[in-house]
């Protein structure tokens, strides 16, 4: 388990950002999403009233918090960015869903693949 210290809203997260983050990518159906980070905070906002899991964001996320998730996980050839959107690459699906089982309990795996269909829907 990790924190993100420095981060806006995500100080006190058992996980890091671009943890949940990969959790939520294990099960998304499409194998691609927006790159706007300011849509993405907002929607991480509003699953801290719904989860959990996402709670020690419902101060606030910034967007560059989101930047920087997703950059670590562009960094690791997990996701590629490009016309607009990040894709999931074949490699980056396969950590995702090994990350999600290695480092989530049930419960959190239950709240990450709900809130995927919100992620689903941006």
């Amino acid at each position: 388990m990790t924190t993100n210290a420095g981060s806006s809203g995500a100080a006190s997260m058992r996980f890091s950002l671009d943890e949940v983050l990969s959790g939520m990518l294990a099960s998304i159906e499409s194998d691609s999403f927006t790159d706007d980070t300011t849509r993405l905070a907002s929607m991480f906002e509003g699953l801290a009233g719904e989860f959990t899991l996402f709670a020690p964001l419902a101060s606030g996320v910034d967007p560059q918090a989101v930047g920087q998730a997703l950059q670590t996980l562009a960094g690791k050839k997990f996701i590629e960015h490009r016309d607009g959107h990040y894709f999931l690459t074949e490699s980056g699906r396969s950590y995702c869903v090994s990350s999600k089982r290695t480092l989530f309990n049930r419960r959190d795996s239950d709240q990450l693949e709900a809130a995927a269909k919100v992620f689903n829907t941006l």
